[in-house]
């Protein structure tokens, strides 16, 4: 599997219904973009200053899957709609799973 992972930092006053315009809106994808298999979203606990407000772990078939994903216009009305408005820093990782490093202990 190719794996996209999102850190979305929010505006400060982001409001509770827009989060959840953000959560719905990447949970929706599946389904509607051919290779996306997984959508993940989770907010931060809040027990730390400057963590990012959001988390989102998309899982796709193929890095290709990926790429068709980025233009999708099932993506960018997301993006435009729910996330541009309020987004004030983001950071983002894509991988293949067999590049995941795991400890060794029991």
């Amino acid at each position: 599997m190719f794996n996209h992972v999102g850190h979305l930092t929010l505006s400060a006053d982001v409001t509770d219904a827009q989060v959840e315009a953000i959560a719905a809106g990447l949970l929706a994808l599946p389904g509607r973009i051919p290779g996306l298999a997984e959508a993940e979203v989770v907010g931060d606990a809040g027990l730390s200053e400057g963590n990012a407000s959001l988390r989102f772990h998309m899982r796709f078939d193929s890095q290709a899957d990926w790429e068709s994903y980025r233009t999708h216009p099932a993506h960018v009305a997301v993006v435009k709609e729910s996330i541009a408005p309020v987004l004030a820093g983001k950071a983002f990782v894509q991988f293949e799973d067999s590049a995941v490093r795991k400890s060794s202990a029991a």
